[in-house]
């Protein structure tokens, strides 16, 4: 009875085994062939339209990520239908950890963290791709958890002043200021630089309009001058301005040192200044501006 038993209870052991790995297997499939299916759909709409071959490029290289990143499902599209209270606490549990890496979200009440946490998207961004360009409208904010963005702002005479955005990093800190000027203007504000994926990126977008009944519903929190100097110090548009401000304060400081201690001042070490005081005449007309000002 007792190698009855154990037969029976190892072939029963051995078939749900057998059938999970056939569920696995069927998922891991049909999911595969969802991605052929879509990127057969896709690479005979670019046959049809003509595409170039550096942005047919392009168009696999994202579909490969977003499929690293997402494995073919959208989360949010899933739980789209769920009654509000559970999706909230879904995206609660997905994204709270990702919000809270964002220094500029350190310090808010987990009211205001639950609905950031309802109103933002998962974004997925591909090498070298332009997540915004210089002078386009300010459409979302950007909050970078994996990955590295170059800001590139450019100048006059060809000119152009780079920065790193890294994870813990955001974009688009013009709509922050935006939300929160008064009078309140409709009109988007513009981006003041490029940012460019320097590698494959993830990061999530908090959308103008979100952000605008965030920041109006819970004003007192945004109104505060701490969270406003955070916003300041990892703004990339004000970490460039005051870069070239204090290397021109430093410049002066060491010529009027030099020229205190009888130094004199050669003629070709002029130049380098005459050059940052012009970069430094150039930051100071498009300072940044924001509603602390």
């Amino acid at each position: 009875m007792f190698s009855i038993i154990t037969v029976l209870s190892g072939l029963m052991l051995f078939t749900l085994l057998i059938g999970n790995i056939q569920v696995f297997l069927h998922v891991v499939m049909a999911r595969k062939r969802k991605m052929q299916l879509r990127c057969r759909d896709m690479e005979w709409w670019m046959r049809r339209r003509q595409l170039p071959s550096r942005l047919r490029q392009r168009v696999r290289q994202y579909e490969r990520q977003r499929w690293a990143a997402m494995r073919g499902e959208d989360e949010m599209d899933i739980i789209q239908d769920l009654p509000e209270g559970l999706r909230r606490d879904i995206k609660r549990h997905l994204c709270l950890e990702l919000v809270k890496k964002v220094p500029l979200f350190h310090n808010l009440d987990d009211i205001i963290l639950d609905n950031i946490c309802d109103k933002v998207k998962h974004m997925v961004f591909s090498k070298d791709e332009k997540v915004i360009r210089e002078g386009d409208p300010v459409q979302r904010m950007i909050f970078i958890v994996h990955g590295h963005l170059q800001s590139t702002q450019r100048l006059s005479k060809g000119m152009v002043a780079t920065c790193m955005l890294g994870p813990g990093n955001f974009l688009g800190d013009e709509l922050l200021s935006w939300c929160l000027r008064r009078p309140f203007i409709d009109r988007l504000p513009s981006s003041s630089a490029t940012f460019e994926c320097a590698e494959p990126a993830e990061a999530f977008g908090l959308e103008a309009h979100h952000l605008k009944y965030i920041t109006e519903h819970f004003r007192y929190k945004f109104a505060n001058e701490r969270l406003n100097r955070t916003a300041r110090y990892y703004s990339s548009n004000w970490r460039t301005w005051a870069a070239v401000n204090i290397q021109l304060a430093w410049r002066r400081h060491k010529k009027r040192s030099m020229g205190s201690l009888g130094i004199e001042i050669r003629s070709g070490d002029r130049d380098p200044d005459r050059r940052l005081r012009l970069y430094a005449a150039m930051f100071m007309s498009i300072r940044p501006h924001d509603h602390l000002e």
